[in-house]
């Protein structure tokens, strides 16, 4: 599990740096053709918020992958050891409840809904599902990262002794 998060971590990492370029080209491009041209080019808007979103999903994921979200350990970090694990597996699955039944599940019904009712992004030209699709799909992500921290906390590490905890 760990060697598939790790991948998974690399492709989220990889697309957000593709996704970054491409907002700041594009910004870069609307800024410019509004200034030298004198009229902002449309779709460069439109597509800014498309990939800003997407952004901001993928870097969700990274950050939860990573543990960067911000969170107080004041109460587990003063838990002896089994209470610690007792408390942060109990808030593992409800963060993997929430993940499971918001992003994936709300994310791929509402993707579905989108795509079967043919509403469009009026200067792209594409279905709007794809700008919904980025709920499920880091939805995924982070119940894969989940599950993953789940497995690593309740496995039994070595200690120093030779020891099983």
């Amino acid at each position: 599990m760990n060697l598939i998060n790790k991948i998974l971590h690399r492709i989220l990492v990889g697309l957000s740096i593709f996704i970054f370029v491409l907002l700041v080209v594009d910004v870069s491009l609307g800024v410019a053709s509004r200034y030298l041209i004198g009229n902002q080019i449309r779709w460069t808007e439109e597509l800014a918020t498309f990939l800003l979103v997407w952004l901001v999903f993928c870097g969700a994921s990274i950050a939860y992958h990573d543990n960067s979200h911000l969170g107080i350990n004041l109460l587990t970090n003063n838990l002896e050891k089994r209470s610690r694990i007792v408390a942060l597996t109990l808030s593992n699955l409800i963060v993997f409840a929430f993940i499971a039944s918001v992003m994936l599940w709300g994310g791929f019904l509402l993707t579905i809904e989108r795509f079967e009712s043919g509403q469009m992004m009026s200067t792209l030209g594409i279905h709007k599902a794809w700008l919904y699709l980025s709920v499920p799909l880091n939805g995924f992500f982070m119940s894969m990262f989940n599950i993953g921290k789940t497995l690593e906390m309740l496995r039994p590490k070595q200690e120093e002794g030779g020891v099983l905890s």
